[in-house]
């Protein structure tokens, strides 16, 4: 499951207005289809349930087909959340510096074909670089796609750890804290990520996750770790640690 906060512009909503912009905490269910005939059964699952927004990886949505993919999706009013993944700018998910360029631009189009709010960029390991250079790079390769996603319009969610689980996609820093480093890029679209997985119980939430997601960030929620942290119950604990935050009515 992804948790994020979602600002609820409205057309009648001056400039002026002194009043806050509503705000709600939205959730993304996974979608866990391989091919057409798995994804029109489970998206009449995801009817049932009265799910509205799905995260997905690029490589399923290649599979099915994007086209066929956004047809039953749009049929279904349900729209997507997160593509993943692309990235691997340090060379260390065997990509090289051009290449990862390249496929995060990719990647970065196919998100706007869907719809879909963001991109995650695993921007890959240290690996053999020295600590200052890995850094740099990273900021070099999102510098390259940042045009693409300004013109887009699609966000570039940063993991603050793993995401595939083998420690080769997360950039380990050294002298400040993940949510820092990401601000230090200065980019309404480039925004902080954090994955929450295994048996956490709630008191051991990172202490910076109600800051992700003012931040524009989002949360990544392991089904066992959703269960350790209360299970359906896990959104109104949530609700009851910000203010001014409300859930999406069905």
């Amino acid at each position: 499951m992804d948790v994020l906060l979602e600002r609820q512009v409205s057309g009648l909503c001056s400039v002026s207005q002194t009043y806050p912009i509503p705000t709600l905490l939205t959730t993304a269910e996974h979608l866990q289809a391989r091919d057409f005939s798995e994804l029109v059964t489970e998206v009449r699952q995801l009817q049932r349930r009265r799910v509205t927004i799905v995260s997905l990886r690029r490589q399923r949505a290649m599979r099915i087909g994007l086209q066929k993919l956004k047809t039953v999706l749009d049929d279904a009013g349900i729209r997507v959340c997160a593509l993943g993944y692309s990235g691997g700018f340090t060379g260390a998910l065997k990509l090289s510096y051009d290449d990862a360029v390249r496929d995060t631009r990719r990647a970065l189009v196919t998100a706007a074909e869907l719809g879909a709010r963001c991109l995650i960029v695993a921007p890959g390991s240290r690996g053999l670089h020295t600590y200052n250079h890995a850094d740099q790079v990273v900021r070099d390769g999102l510098c390259d796609c940042l045009d693409d996603a300004l013109r887009l319009r699609i966000d570039m969610l940063l993991p603050l750890n793993t995401v595939f689980g083998n420690r080769s996609d997360v950039f380990r820093l050294r002298d400040c804290s993940g949510l820092d480093w990401v601000e230090s890029f200065g980019s309404h679209r480039i925004h902080p990520m954090m994955v929450l997985r295994g048996a956490t119980p709630w008191q051991r939430l990172p202490d910076c996750w109600k800051r992700c997601l003012r931040n524009g960030g989002m949360l990544r929620i392991s089904p066992r770790c959703r269960k350790t942290l209360g299970g359906h119950n896990l959104i109104s604990e949530m609700l009851s640690h910000l203010t001014n935050v409300a859930v999406p009515v069905s």
